[in-house]
């Protein structure tokens, strides 16, 4: 199953409603999400920040709108049964998001900048990460 980094420690937490034996691969709405912004001139991403989930704003010539110039990076977050939260492998999703960015010739964040970014995503969404026994 591969190296595992260990997140969190917390508390008996309230749990979302949510049938974990049907979950599929359509869009779950959590309570938050991550934005972070990179500038044009410097290709810098800025520190970020938790916000609630809901839409967000585009430029209207913004690539991603006109050339589907884009990345996804899906990473894998589950509770044990004494509440630690861990994620499957950060690191390597780092990587790869920075080599596909790469390829696109796209800015990407640091390495150090995703995991503090999936790391404060995850703690904030504790409630709808489930056991695995």
């Amino acid at each position: 199953m591969g190296s595992l980094e260990h997140l969190v420690e917390c508390d008996k937490t309230e749990y979302a409603n949510v049938n974990w034996d049907e979950l599929g691969f359509a869009l779950t709405k959590t309570d938050y999400m991550f934005v972070m912004n990179c500038s044009k001139d410097e290709e810098n991403f800025s520190e970020g920040v938790l916000t609630r989930f809901g839409n967000i704003e585009l430029c209207p010539s913004s690539g991603i709108l006109n050339y589907g110039q884009g990345l996804f990076e899906g990473l894998k977050a589950y509770r044990k049964e004494d509440e630690r939260i861990l994620l499957f492998r950060p690191e390597q999703n780092a990587l790869r998001m920075q080599m596909g960015a790469d390829r696109m010739c796209m800015p990407s964040p640091t390495v150090e900048q995703f995991l503090d970014a999936v790391k404060k995503t995850v703690l904030a969404n504790k409630r709808w990460v489930g056991i695995i026994n």
